[in-house]
Parts: C-alpha cells; sequence; structure tokens
C-alpha cells in the first residue's frame, strides 16, 4: 500500500526505498507476485462506501518493478477505492510498468482468467479473488471492469477447474478472512481444501493485516495469511510483521519457506537471528500440522488435516 507515508517516503527519497533492504531476496526468484492494495490513479473522485481510500501515484510501481516483481493481484478491497476509473487508470499504469496483473480486469472474463508463465519450462497459472468487497458494484461483470470475487464459490472452484488444463502448477490468490485474528475461519479451511480439489496446488492468503499459519491438504500447501508487506509507518506489532513466501516447484511437489522481515519507517527491513526465530515459532505454533526446519515449512508426518 502505497499511500500516507509510504508516499512521502517515495517523493522524498525514490520509489525504490521502501524495498532497498530487501531487493537482493526477491531477486533470487525466478517469478515474484504481490498484493496491490491500492488504486494507482490521479482520479479524484472516491467511493464513499470506504472507510478509507487508498491512491498511489504511477511512479510507485517502478519501485515495484525495480524490486524484482513480475505480477500483481487487484482482487482486493481497496482496488476500486476511486470508482472504475481509478480501476482503469490502475490497470493502464500497470501495463506501462511492464507488471502483469490478475484478479481483475475489463470484464469478468478477463478477471477470472488466470496469467499464466512459463518458468523453466513448466506452465504456472496464477488466479487471484477477493472475498472481501465492499460493494457488489466491484464485481466484474460480462462487460463491465471490476474484481474478480469469492463469496460465490462456484466460478471460483470453475476457473481453477478450467485452468488446471494445461498446467502444470495452478497457484491462487485469496483476499479472505476476519480482519485482526491471527487464525483462519473454519469457513476457509474448507474452501481451501475444495480449491485444492478442483486443482489448485497453492493457496496464499492476505487481507487481515496479520500473519496466519500454514497448513498442508493432500501435499499442497495453504498459507492462510501472509499479512502486510508494504504499509504506512503507523503499524507496529503484529501488523508490521511481515515476510517473503517462497514456493519452490520440484516435480509436481511445492516446498514452502517463509523469510520473515519487518515493517518499519516505510521500509521493509530485517530485524536479525532472534526476531526470525522467535517469528518462525510462532507461526508454528497457530499452524495445523506442520512442522520447521529452519524456515521450511513440511507436513507434520502421520497428521492428516480435517
Amino acid at each position: 500500500m502505497f499511500d500516507w507515508s509510504v508516499k512521502d517516503a517515495i517523493n522524498q527519497y525514490g520509489p525504490d526505498y521502501p524495498f532497498l533492504h530487501i531487493q537482493s531476496e526477491i531477486a533470487q526468484a525466478d517469478f515474484s507476485f504481490v498484493n496491490l492494495e491500492t488504486a494507482v490513479t490521479l482520479e479524484k473522485e472516491k467511493d464513499t462506501n470506504q472507510i478509507y481510500n487508498f491512491k498511489s501515484n504511477p511512479e510507485s510501481l517502478t519501485g515495484l518493478k525495480n524490486a524484482g516483481f513480475d505480477m500483481v493481484s487487484v482482487a482486493n478491497n481497496h482496488s476500486m477505492d476511486f470508482l472504475q476509473k481509478g480501476f482503469l487508470d490502475t490497470l493502464t499504469h500497470l501495463n506501462k510498468a511492464n507488471l502483469l496483473y490478475v484478479g481483475g480486469g475489463l470484464n469478468a472474463q478477463e478477471a477470472y482468467r488466470a496469467k499464466s508463465v512459463n518458468l523453466k519450462g513448466k506452465s504456472v497459472k496464477f488466479l487471484a479473488f477477493s472475498r472481501f468487497i465492499p460493494t457488489g458494484d466491484w464485481f466484474a461483470g460480462t462487460n463491465k471492469p471490476g474484481i474478480a470475487q469469492a463469496y460465490d464459490r462456484k466460478p471460483v472452484l470453475e476457473a481453477i477447474t478450467r485452468e488446471r488444463e494445461g498446467a502444470d502448477y495452478v497457484l491462487v490468490y485469496l483476499h479472505w478472512g476476519v480482519e485482526m485474528n491471527n487464525r483462519p475461519e473454519a469457513w476457509q479451511r474448507e474452501f481451501a481444501k475444495q480449491m485444492i480439489d478442483a486443482g489448485a496446488d497453492a493457496i496464499i492468503g492476505s487481507h487481515v493485516h496479520v500473519l496466519q499459519g500454514f497448513e498442508y491438504y493432500k501435499g499442497k500447501p495453504i498459507a492462510y495469511s501472509i499479512g502486510n508487506f508494504l504499509f504506512p509507518d503507523y503499524v507496529s506489532g503484529p501488523k508490521a510483521d511481515t515476510g517473503l513466501l517462497h514456493l519452490k516447484f520440484d516435480q509436481g511437489q511445492i516446498e514452502l519457506s517463509f523469510q520473515p522481515f519487518y515493517i518499519e519507517k516505510n521500509q521493509i527491513v530485517s530485524k536479525g537471528t532472534a526476531y526470525e526465530e522467535k517469528q518462525l515459532a510462532y507461526l508454528k505454533s497457530i499452524s495445523y500440522g506442520v512442522e520447521l526446519e529452519g524456515q521450511t515449512i513440511r507436513p507434520e508426518i502421520g497428521y492428516a488435516s480435517k
């Protein structure tokens, strides 16, 4: 989220400033994905359904691209904060910045369609949906720009089943859950399993502003929430705990690992070994049937996901 104090920091120090301490880590990945929790527009008319309306300058996307990110999700509850005009501006600026986007588009067909990327000869497809949207006016329609919604599970599961064809891996990004809760709701755990049954290989969650734990189902990883990533300098404690989630693909298997970081003074920073160890132990304590070996997260032997 590039508004408020983050916008001020970018204006003062440039668009690369927020990512200076983690750029080398992001660069190690073959492909990097992030949730874009803001409209990127100069539009002034707000959606009055919102308590907070986030707006970011186009140059902020330069920092995102320079940091090593390749794709963003626009399936969240702030992409249309400045209405349809602001949303269309966002898509235009993403295209200009050479950043792929998923989870929204010019119509429902685009919003529910995966973006397919060839990584080392493997077809990896990305889908994104939001289960938290302020008004149904934001839903993508037949001839209406908008977001891929997940209140109705049917189009989500149908999209996953359809995109499974011809894919080596299908990754699903979900904006969902109850803000500030460090554990998912029962319906989220059930829905995650339905998505995996439909053909998803991994589920990655956001929205609740804090970290939640991990789970495996049929050998497929679920990260219920990876928290905030870049947020203004008012965040602290659990809302400032963040990290990079790494997915390593190897012959149909996905190995999951999490590298803890912290949001401080409009940057993402390392807090040292003691902090990392404390965070990983905490994440294990709120997960379901996983073992941690350093930063690597594996299913606990003998655990049956319910």
